[in-house]
Parts: structure tokens; C-alpha cells; sequence
């Protein structure tokens, strides 16, 4: 992680020693490049919210990304908010989907459509009782 990351992840609270932020900005979501389904159109490399292999492999992962994606929530980073939002629909609950429902009106157009997205995918979780 660069230093203005560090320093993002310092000023909205976050502690950038603990390996959740490294998986958070490496090898989580993919940001601003992520798409929320596969199409003919999408870039090579697409992975979608189902690839989440890091909370098969550890419980108490699922616990430390929702907070990680809490504090990030509060980013001005449209990379680290994206990321969030994203995130907070794989392992958020009722909360997050308040929460999410801010951003959908966000002044940044594509915050906005991870947001709506996002918001949208965590209510069909929900509704089927897939929630983390």
C-alpha cells in the first residue's frame, strides 16, 4: 500500500498494519474497475462478489472486513468508498443497507452507481438469507 493510502486509511480511523486493509486495497474488490456483472462489454479479468475465498478460509474475516469497510465508508476516496460500498454488500446487514442508501444520490456519478448496485445486491442477499 502507498503512503497516501496510509495516510487515508489513518485519517477515517483505520489501522494500516492490520492485513485486512492490505487484502481491502490488493486483494479484495476491485475499486473503480469492478463490475457488478459480466458482460460481453466488461474488461478481461472480472471477478465478481462471489469470489470472496479469504471468509471461506477464516470465520472471523467476514467480522474484520465489514469493519474495515465501515471506517472506509467514511473515506472521501473514491477508490476507497467504491471499495466499501462493495464490500458492505458481501457482508452487510440491515445497517449497511442504510447506510449504502446515502450514497446512491453521491455527487461522484459512479460511487453512486456502486451504491445503487451494491444496495441492490445486499437487499436480494438479504432477502434470501445469505447474509454473513
Amino acid at each position: 500500500m502507498n503512503s497516501a493510502q496510509t495516510a487515508e486509511i489513518r485519517r477515517i480511523g483505520g489501522d494500516p498494519t492490520d492485513e485486512t486493509w492490505g487484502w481491502f486495497l490488493r486483494n479484495g474488490p476491485h475499486g473503480n474497475s469492478f463490475t457488478w456483472s459480466q458482460t460481453r462489454g466488461e474488461p478481461p479479468g472480472y471477478v465478481g462478489v462471489e469470489h470472496a475465498e479469504q471468509m471461506q478460509v477464516d470465520p472471523s474475516f467476514a467480522t474484520r472486513a465489514k469493519h474495515v469497510a465501515e471506517l472506509a465508508l467514511s473515506s472521501a476516496d473514491q477508490n476507497f468508498l467504491c471499495r466499501a460500498i462493495q464490500v458492505a454488500s458481501v457482508v452487510g446487514t440491515e445497517s449497511e443497507l442504510k447506510r449504502l442508501a446515502f450514497f446512491t444520490s453521491h455527487e461522484n456519478s459512479v460511487v453512486a452507481a456502486h451504491a445503487r448496485a451494491g444496495q441492490f445486491y445486499l437487499k436480494k442477499r438479504l432477502r434470501e438469507g445469505t447474509a454473513t
